[in-house]
């Protein structure tokens, strides 16, 4: 008799300990689904940000690039002897192209003189 009288309490306290089992490892699950979503996002926004810049990279090239090709009819008229510019990023300067004794040369254009 005494049995029977446990094993409702002992049941009903199992059970409940595996049910909070169930819903402590479901939060933990639903913690780490947030965590990931959020690191997800942080490398998302990352990438928008790297990708802006380089954009932003490529459009200061262009437009450096065009400010070059404005001068160039203006140096060909100095010079008859020029026969090209283009942007170089690496020297951030106008390098122009032009032929000395039957040779094709380039200089920047700050170091271009009269002669």
């Amino acid at each position: 008799m005494d049995k029977h009288k446990i094993i409702l309490p002992i049941s009903i306290i199992l059970g409940c300990i595996i049910l909070g089992g169930f819903i402590y490892a479901s939060q933990i699950n639903k913690q780490q689904s947030i965590e990931r979503q959020q690191i997800l996002k942080q490398i998302e926004d990352r990438k928008i940000e790297e990708a802006k810049a380089e954009q932003e990279k490529a459009k200061e090239i262009f437009n450096n690039n065009l400010k070059c090709q404005t001068l160039l009819k203006d140096l060909k008229q100095r010079w008859n002897n020029v026969v090209g510019i283009y942007y170089d990023e690496s020297q951030n300067t106008c390098i122009v192209k032009y032929t000395k004794k039957g040779k094709t040369e380039e200089s920047p254009i700050e170091n271009m003189q009269d002669e």
